[in-house]
C-alpha cells in the first residue's frame, strides 16, 4: 500500500510540475509540445514591407534600380547587455539578376565559406543557413549580387521559449528517472504495469521536447537568408498579370499578409514549433515544412469558391500542376489549391481561403518535398481551429 501511495504521489507531482511549466508560458490552448514567441521584436532597420514580394515586383523594379547602390543600414545581432538573449534572425531579399545560374553558384559558395549551408534550393528560391555571428556581413554581401527588388530583416526573441522547453524537458527526465527507480523496487504486477505506462508516456514527451529544443537551437545558431532570384528578362511575370493584390503577392516562403484577424487555436503537431510574429500564425518543423495563417480584406467580396477559382485561374500557369481541395470546417468551407513546382525535386505549396464577411483568412502550407504527407496539417485545419 505504501508503494502505491508513493507511486501516485510521484506521478501527480511530475504531472503538476509539467503542467505548471506549460501554464507559465501561456500554453493553455495549445499542445504541450508547442511553444510561442511571446516577445517578437521587429528590427528598426526594416527597409521594405512584405508587399514587395512577387506581387509588387513589377511596380518596384524601376525604384530598385535607383536605390540599389545606396548603402544598407547596419544590422548587428548582438545580445543584450545584462543577459544574453536568444534570438532567431531572418533575412529575405529579392535580386534581379542577369545570370541566375551564376548567382546561384556564388550564393552556394558564399554559404559554405561562412561555415553555413544551403537549406533548400529551387528554380527561383534559395534558402541559406548562416552562422548567427556572420549573418549581418553575409546579408550585405548577398545584396551586392544583383539589383535589390525587395529586402526584409526580422528577429524573434525566443529566450523565454528556450528556457521553458529546457525546464519541461528537465522535469520530465527527472520524473522518468524516479519512476525507473520505483519500478525496480515494485513487486506488484498492476503497479509495475501502471509505472511502465507512465514511463512510456513520458518517453514520448521527452523525445518531442528534445526535437523542439534541437530545432530551436538550430534556428538560433544558424540564421536564415532567403533569396528570390528574378531574371531581368523574366517572361510571364506573376505580379503584372494578376488583378488581385494578395494573390499576386503570394510567395511560398512568406505569409500572404502581416496581419491576422482570426483566433487560431489549431495544433499542427508536437513536431512543429510555433512562432507568434505579431498577430500572424507561423509554424515550422525540422524538415522545413511550414504553415502560415494571415488575413486580407475580402475585396472584391467573394466566397471561398470564388477565390479558389481565382487562385486556379491566375496561378496554375506558374506551376507544374494545380489541384483543388475542399475541406469542411464546421459551417464554413476551407477551399484551397495545391500547387507543385516545376523543379527537378519539386516542392508543394497549398494556398487556401476562409471567407468571413469583410475578411479573408489565408492558409498557406509549404512542403520542401512535394511527396510529403500533409494530411495531419489538413486534419488540424479541418478540426476548426480558425475562428
Amino acid at each position: 500500500m505504501k508503494q502505491k501511495k508513493t507511486l501516485l504521489y510521484l506521478i501527480l507531482t511530475g504531472l503538476i510540475l509539467l503542467a505548471g511549466c506549460a501554464a507559465g508560458s501561456g500554453k493553455g490552448e495549445n499542445a504541450a509540445g508547442a511553444w510561442f514567441g511571446e516577445e517578437h521584436e521587429e528590427l528598426m532597420e526594416r527597409d521594405m514591407m512584405k508587399s514587395s514580394a512577387p506581387a509588387a515586383r513589377a511596380e518596384n523594379a524601376q525604384t530598385a534600380d535607383s536605390t540599389a547602390g545606396e548603402e544598407s543600414p547596419a544590422f548587428s545581432p548582438e545580445p543584450d547587455a545584462e543577459t544574453e538573449r536568444k534570438r532567431v534572425y531572418n533575412g529575405s531579399v529579392g535580386l534581379i539578376v542577369d545570370n541566375s545560374d551564376q548567382v546561384r553558384r556564388d550564393l552556394e559558395k558564399l554559404a559554405v565559406e561562412t561555415g553555413g549551408y544551403i537549406e533548400s534550393s529551387y528554380a527561383d528560391y534559395l534558402v541559406l543557413r548562416i552562422p548567427e555571428e556572420q549573418f549581418s556581413e553575409t546579408f550585405e554581401k548577398v545584396l551586392l549580387m544583383g539589383t535589390v527588388d525587395f529586402r526584409e530583416l526580422s528577429s524573434w526573441d525566443v529566450t523565454e521559449q528556450f528556457s521553458d522547453l529546457s525546464r519541461r524537458l528537465d522535469t520530465a527526465m527527472k520524473t522518468r528517472e524516479r519512476l525507473y527507480a520505483l519500478l525496480e523496487s515494485s513487486k506488484d504486477a498492476k503497479e509495475r504495469a501502471a509505472i511502465l505506462r507512465e514511463i512510456g508516456r513520458l518517453s514520448e514527451e521527452i523525445e518531442s521536447l528534445k526535437q523542439q529544443k534541437e530545432l530551436l537551437e538550430s534556428r538560433i545558431a544558424f540564421s536564415r537568408i532567403t533569396v528570390t532570384l528574378i531574371p531581368r528578362l523574366q517572361e510571364g511575370h506573376m505580379g503584372s498579370t494578376i488583378p488581385f493584390g494578395w494573390i499576386s503577392s503570394l510567395d511560398p516562403l512568406f505569409p500572404a499578409s502581416d496581419k491576422l484577424r482570426a483566433r487560431v487555436t489549431l495544433n499542427p503537431g508536437e513536431e512543429f514549433a510555433l512562432f507568434d510574429k505579431e498577430s500572424v500564425f507561423m509554424a515550422e518543423d525540422a524538415a522545413g515544412n511550414s504553415l502560415f495563417i494571415s488575413s486580407v480584406d475580402n475585396r472584391p467580396q467573394g466566397d471561398a469558391l470564388f477565390w479558389q477559382e481565382a487562385l486556379l485561374f491566375h496561378m496554375q500557369k506558374f506551376y507544374a500542376n494545380a489541384r483543388p481541395l475542399n475541406i469542411p470546417i464546421g459551417e464554413k468551407e476551407f477551399r484551397a489549391v495545391r500547387f507543385t513546382s516545376r523543379d527537378r525535386e519539386p516542392f508543394a505549396y497549398t494556398v487556401g481561403v476562409l471567407a468571413d464577411g469583410d475578411d479573408l483568412h489565408i492558409i498557406e502550407i509549404f512542403t520542401p518535398d512535394a511527396k510529403s504527407d500533409t494530411s495531419r496539417l489538413m486534419n488540424a485545419i479541418a478540426a476548426g481551429g480558425i475562428r
